[in-house]
């Protein structure tokens, strides 16, 4: 079973992240877990996370949603998903995932977090690092949405 008292930090940094990076204020829906590998949009910035705990975190985005995060980061249009929008999917994944680690760490869990992979494409799948289950929190931005997977298990199964 999934211990909510996790997935609150990476709920969390993700607000933190998409409004200091885009200055975009998402509202968070109903987490639900996800019982595939499937992903429901074009891109994934996906971090694994050892140590203490294990697990992995990945943000996906609709292209779309995507390339409107990169214009407000960075002030420019994207042509598709092309390298700076897969930068800027890497950095808010890394945002999300050092935001929820500095929080955990307050709590006593000590872990590491690797560099952001992107994945993209229509039905990418995203395997999770551990034997957690994955939870999954979609976020509403002006009638797109985004989504945030977490699977994050203390060692001993905590």
């Amino acid at each position: 079973m999934f211990n909510v008292e996790y997935i609150n930090p990476f709920i969390a940094a993700t607000v933190n992240a998409l409004e200091v990076m885009a200055g975009i204020q998402p509202k968070r829906g109903k987490p639900f877990v996800k019982t595939d590998r499937v992903s429901a949009g074009d891109i994934s910035g996906v971090i694994g996370l050892a140590g203490e705990a294990v697990g992995s975190v990945a943000v996906t985005f609709s292209e779309a949603l995507a390339r409107r995060v990169y214009a407000a980061m960075v002030g420019e249009e994207a042509d598709g998903l092309d390298e700076g929008v897969r930068d800027a999917v890497g950095e808010i994944a890394n945002m999300i995932a050092g935001g929820a680690k500095a929080a955990l760490t307050k709590e006593g869990y000590q872990f590491r977090i690797a560099i952001p992979t992107i994945v993209v494409g229509k039905n990418h799948e995203i395997e999770h690092k551990g034997q957690g289950p994955c939870l999954v929190v979609p976020f509403e931005v002006e009638g797109d949405t985004f989504w945030v997977e977490v699977s994050f298990l203390p060692r001993g199964g905590g």
